[in-house]
């Protein structure tokens, strides 16, 4: 990973080093990004069986860039990009939910959640890629990229239904609750602005549970951040320019690294455990810019 980040910089010290003696055009592009996570272990419910699916997200990018052209047919072209990234999680599976009384005491219970998790998480995204043109309107380019995390939400739903407390005949009402996640800002046990507390029986007891969860809301302490601040990676595509400076381009961009915090990745099914595994970037970007 040290040799990735020293490629990038080397790179980008290259192009600008040689914009003097070169020719040097600007630009910018937006569009739309359709992301994932790769590597990472499909969680499993309480009876082992797998119960998470990872799918795709969307967001957009804006930004825009320096082209440094060697030859008619060859350059380098370095942007500085605002990006969304991230991914959609589902979990479907017998796991426990825990209660608190009105002491602040645990009580714990199992049943069936279902969530569903949309993570968005926004970079500030320096590519830096050798390009080559075929004919006057097809550009192929390939290199490296590095990004910056700037910030990082999730919003989704959890149910909780057919939940039962050990020793008691009482089956605890279904619960619907929104989720309302910062990753960035969020803090332990926090409950989230002008929430609405819902009533709901546990055995023999009434506790309250808040309408909307935050980011750690079931932690007492954390350490650091569910999303680590650097990600680099590879990044290729093509562009096809309608004229000569307005074009469309599709470029996929893998990560290599861990974005992931595994001491705050925790199963949904077993409690206090980390999942100790990759969770890497794929992203999709698909633009309309101008070069001048």
């Amino acid at each position: 990973m040290n040799r990735l980040i020293i490629l990038i910089v080397a790179l980008f010290l290259l192009t600008t080093e040689n914009t003097k003696a070169q020719d040097l055009s600007y630009g910018f592009r937006v569009g739309l990004n359709v992301s994932s996570f790769l590597g990472g272990d499909k969680d499993v419910d309480l009876n082992g069986k797998e119960a998470e699916t990872i799918s795709t997200n969307t967001g957009f990018h804006v930004g825009g860039g320096v082209r440094v052209e060697f030859t008619d047919l060859f350059g380098i072209r370095a942007e500085l990009l605002f990006t969304q990234k991230g991914t959609k999680r589902t979990f479907d599976g017998a796991a426990p939910f825990i209660f608190k009384d009105k002491n602040g005491n645990k009580i714990l219970t199992t049943g069936n959640k279902a969530i569903s998790l949309n993570i968005s998480n926004a970079y500030i995204d320096i590519p830096v890629l050798a390009y080559g043109k075929i004919g006057k309107k097809l550009e192929l380019f390939g290199g490296v990229y590095a990004g910056f995390l700037v910030g990082s939400v999730a919003s989704g739903e959890l149910v909780y239904t057919n939940g039962m407390l050990a020793g008691s005949n009482n089956p605890i009402d279904k619960l619907d609750l929104t989720l309302d996640y910062n990753y960035s800002k969020d803090q332990p046990g926090e409950i989230a602005d002008a929430v609405e507390n819902i009533e709901i029986m546990v055995g023999t007891e009434t506790v309250e549970v808040p309408n909307t969860l935050t980011a750690y809301y079931d932690l007492e302490t954390k350490s650091g951040k569910a999303f680590k601040i650097f990600d680099a990676g590879l990044a290729g595509g093509a562009a096809f320019f309608i004229n000569n400076g307005l074009y469309v381009s599709a470029i996929a961009n893998y990560g290599l690294v861990d974005v992931s915090n595994n001491d705050l990745d925790f199963s949904n099914a077993i409690l206090d455990k980390t999942r100790n595994d990759r969770d890497t970037n794929l992203s999709f970007q698909f633009s309309i810019g101008f070069s001048f």
